[in-house]
């Protein structure tokens, strides 16, 4: 697919389950178990709302002959000056190509545009090499509970 056909726009709250969609089979792309996987979505874990959509900066990324959406981020302020990314998700097939590196300098420059001095990603660890490449540091790690149990994720930071 040629980037110049890719098109970053605002995410609709009635595209909630289509982006859902997309975090579901993002996470199939790490090799988590389908059972694993299909428990998480049950719980609620690898969804996102459309009142999430609403409440914070939310873009999709589409192919701009046929509109299908090929992926999306969405991010939201910190307590302090910075912002956070909630999600950076692309369908498999895109993984390698430029359209996560479009998606991931459109949040850093809304981010930058609002007012943020920096945007943390907390990120699934077969990802985080992407955010380093990306620029990003690894500041730490935070442990988080879910239905799979605990699990430690790489917290990193861009400096903008």
């Amino acid at each position: 697919m040629d980037p110049d056909d890719l098109v970053i726009r605002p995410a609709r709250p009635d595209e909630a389950d289509i982006l859902s969609h997309i975090i579901f089979r993002a996470g199939t792309d790490w090799n988590y178990p389908r059972g694993l996987m299909d428990y998480c979505s049950e719980a609620g874990e690898l969804s996102i709302s459309s009142e999430e959509i609403e409440a914070n900066p939310t873009y999709v990324v589409e192919d701009g002959e046929d509109g299908e959406i090929l992926g999306f981020y969405s991010i939201k302020p910190t307590d302090d000056c910075g912002c956070a990314i909630t999600n950076l998700c692309v369908l498999p097939e895109y993984v390698g190509t430029e359209m996560r590196a479009a998606l991931f300098l459109h949040a850093c420059e809304l981010a930058e545009t609002s007012g943020a001095e920096y945007l943390d990603v907390v990120s699934d660890p077969g990802a985080a090499q992407f955010y380093e490449e990306m620029g990003a540091e690894r500041i730490g790690e935070r442990v988080e509970r879910s239905s799979i149990g605990r699990r430690a994720l790489p917290v990193l930071r861009l400096n903008l």
